[in-house]
């Protein structure tokens, strides 16, 4: 796709995220006073589906990454977009769609009537607006953040999988996932400061002020929220836990 229809088309990300946030919050006030629904087989085949794409694509696109990380300096990695006519930018270009696919996951979170934590929608919703900015403009550190990503989903979806088929995991499976994701995100602010002062050093850096003060904005934030929900899901004590939940209830059936 050229460039002029890159930067035509991806604000129609920002209308599909505002109508994401809206009807999973419709379809939840709708399912409300209803039944949850299993739907384990579906589920089991939408998290393989994801799973098999994101390791495939961890393989195709870290071809690229690696080679770029490991026989050019590290300059190179964040400020020299990949070539539009190598292979690895027909993943990058799959990485933007795959945003728009994920958001599938909060339809199953809504119906199976499962928490809908604010960092769960949130990040599907920020994440695609992010991808398509960035895949506007060729993003050269985007090199980085779509590796990460797909790795870090190539596992998640893979052990979303297993315990969707009813398979129990091991504790220490779900903390380890929790401490890639974070990682993820710091690692994403770090670049974003690099990138920055490069900028400021009057260094050829193939990002957008704008692009990286998004950047930036969203990788904080994404790594404030996975450090408290690692806090509240695997640190603070159990008493403190039982008092939320019930609060909660409380709220709900006041709401109700």
């Amino acid at each position: 796709m050229a460039t002029g229809s890159r930067k035509k088309y991806w604000s129609v990300s920002i209308y599909i995220a505002v109508a994401y946030a809206i009807g999973i919050h419709l379809l939840q006030k709708y399912r409300q006073h209803r039944k949850p629904r299993r739907l384990r087989i579906p589920l089991c085949l939408w998290n393989a589906s994801l799973a098999i794409f994101s390791t495939f694509a961890t393989i195709r696109f870290g071809e690229e990454f690696l080679y770029a990380v490991t026989t050019r300096p590290f300059k190179h990695s964040i400020c020299y977009s990949i070539s539009p006519e190598s292979p690895a930018s027909f993943w990058a270009c799959a990485f933007a769609i795959s945003k728009v696919a994920e958001l599938g996951d909060t339809f199953f979170v809504v119906m199976r009537k499962k928490p809908l934590i604010f960092l769960h929608w949130y990040h599907h919703a920020v994440v695609l607006v992010y991808s398509w900015n960035s895949a506007c403009e060729l993003t050269a550190a985007g090199r980085w953040f779509i590796f990460m990503n797909y790795f870090v989903h190539s596992f998640m979806y893979t052990y979303y999988t297993f315990t969707a088929y009813g398979i129990r995991m091991p504790r220490i499976i779900s903390i380890g996932l929790t401490t890639l994701q974070t990682m993820q995100m710091l690692i994403g602010v770090v670049i974003s400061v690099v990138v920055l002062q490069m900028k400021l050093s009057n260094v050829r850096c193939q990002q957008s002020m704008e692009n990286l003060a998004l950047c930036f904005a969203i990788y904080a934030s994404f790594a404030v929220l996975f450090m408290r929900f690692f806090y509240d899901s695997y640190i603070r004590p159990r008493k403190s836990k039982e008092m939320a939940v019930t609060e909660a209830k409380q709220k709900q059936k006041k709401a109700e």
